[in-house]
């Protein structure tokens, strides 16, 4: 494949989900790179100190309002939360909240004579669950056997959707997120995905001696770092080529219980027990990122080791706790 040209976004963009996690991360990204962004998101939380439009997506008119004038548009609001979320009865309402956004979003920059490009941010949930009940080896997961099984909850249906109404705009982009950590990130209540709760036990552990598990620890997962993920968003978004749906995520798969001692060793803490509680929800056993089609499309990207970006993680934890 010829050399990508220099990569610059149609200006203005805007940021659905500006206020959230891998949204804000995305927003400081943009502004700092010296492009006119907005972030747009339902309220405010504090600690992330975005500047922000506060809309309500799940209503057209508000969608509607939130594109008006930008040329690029990032989609990733969402309802969001861990595993401990979407297995519980969250997930009906945070599902049917997500996909009247999607159709909003979709809608809205379908209507739009100025929108180019156009990101959707799916997940790994709309894999199939039946290849991921084996922890070891955690199995690669690729593109071309998305839809061909069950998604992962009725979250993963949802974004499987989404994926598809998106696949109906011919200026729109998906990546498949898989697990994203870093600075931003929710670090508190069952809204946390593990790489928090396993930096925030880390630290807790330095006063308590124990961290806990869900699980019995041998759930693997690969953990990208949300810099590199912003990265891949960018770059993905911004290219001229683009060859459907591609995973955005780590290669590279570790076990909840690896991260556990890793976190533990970072913190200081590498004597504290390991206690694992199996009638918590762990998700799919195993799940690792296949990036051959992302490398064919776009390059060989970075990839943050794990200990570096949980260095960078736990020492932001440190600030806002």
């Amino acid at each position: 494949m010829a050399e990508p040209l220099p990569l610059r976004l149609p200006e203005p963009i805007v940021v659905l989900g500006g206020g959230g996690f891998i949204g804000a991360n995305l927003v400081r990204r943009l502004r700092a790179d010296g492009y006119e962004a907005w972030a747009i998101d339902i309220a405010p939380v504090p600690w992330r100190e975005v500047d922000a439009e506060w809309l309500d997506l799940r209503h057209i008119t508000a969608a509607r309002r939130a594109i008006i004038g930008a040329r690029t548009v990032f989609h990733l609001a969402a309802d969001m939360g861990g595993v401990g979320y979407f297995h519980s009865d969250a997930d009906f309402a945070a599902s049917t909240d997500n996909g009247r956004i999607t159709i909003n979003v979709a809608r809205a920059c379908a209507e739009s004579p100025q929108v180019e490009r156009l990101f959707y941010a799916s997940s790994a949930c709309v894999y199939p669950v039946e290849l991921q009940h084996i922890a070891y080896p955690a199995v690669k997961l690729r593109e071309d056997i998305i839809g061909f099984g069950t998604p992962d909850a009725l979250y993963g249906a949802e974004k499987l959707q989404g994926l598809r109404i998106m696949a109906k705009l011919p200026f729109a982009r998906v990546g498949v997120l898989h697990t994203v950590y870093g600075p931003l990130q929710e670090h508190e209540g069952r809204r946390m995905k593990f790489p928090a709760a396993a930096a925030t036990k880390a630290l807790d552990a330095l006063e308590t001696g124990t961290l806990e598990l869900w699980g019995d620890g041998s759930q693997r997962r690969s953990y990208l770092y949300v810099d590199d993920a912003v990265d891949r968003i960018i770059e993905v978004t911004a290219a001229e080529h683009y060859g459907g749906p591609v995973n955005i995520g780590a290669t590279g798969a570790a076990s909840c219980r690896e991260v556990a001692e890793m976190c533990l060793r970072i913190v200081g803490a590498s004597d504290a027990t390991i206690t694992t509680n199996e009638a918590e929800p762990t998700g799919v056993l195993g799940r690792d990122c296949d990036g051959r089609k992302y490398e064919r499309y776009y390059g060989a990207p970075h990839q943050t080791s794990l200990a570096a970006g949980f260095t960078k993680f736990i020492d932001w934890l440190k600030e806002v706790r």
